[in-house]
């Protein structure tokens, strides 16, 4: 085996290494068993079919303000989306081990809890719905981050002042 065959073999062993402690973290958290990891040098791309991207966006943009909710939280949003760029070693996978995706939220869960489910309306007065399922290291206080299905869609959201209506959160639930 010459030098660069070993730096390759060396490589892999280190990716799938991180790649397992990560899932592994991220079932511990979740309280779910994932399944091994197979490779990790190459984690799979995230996409949605343009044309369903499109429809599902408009449908939830198209959401009207909830009547019952537990508060209002003022908030400034920023959006991310799946992968390395934004979402550094976790990629594709939230805190929760979900899959990042439109319709999924990064809190400060000492502000609004994981698991809860919110409606969040834009400065356009549209909104949309959301579970937070994902913390972020900048997140923190009233900021949240959205998610998107792309880099573009994340950049092009830029910064903003939103209201979230927290309309569940889970010890809500369970006091049903």
């Amino acid at each position: 085996m010459n030098d660069r065959h070993r730096t390759l073999d060396k490589f892999m062993k280190a990716s799938k290494k991180v790649a397992a402690a990560a899932l592994a973290g991220a079932a511990i958290m979740s309280s779910v068993v994932l399944a091994p990891v197979v490779s990790a040098a190459t984690p799979p791309e995230v996409t949605a079919p343009p044309e369903q991207t499109q429809q599902a966006a408009a449908s939830r943009e198209t959401a009207k303000p909830p009547v019952n909710f537990e508060k209002v939280l003022h908030i400034k949003a920023t959006a991310y989306a799946p992968g390395a760029h934004d979402n550094e070693q976790w990629g594709n996978k939230t805190h929760l081990g979900t899959q990042v995706r439109p319709g999924i939220i990064a809190v400060d869960p000492k502000v609004i809890p994981l698991g809860s489910k919110v409606y969040i309306e834009y400065p356009d007065g549209k909104g949309v719905y959301a579970v937070a399922e994902d913390t972020g290291g900048a997140i923190k206080g009233h900021r949240i981050d959205v998610a998107k299905w792309t880099v573009k869609e994340a950049e092009k959201f830029g910064i903003q002042n939103v209201k979230v209506y927290v309309v569940s959160t889970p010890a809500s639930k369970a006091k049903v």
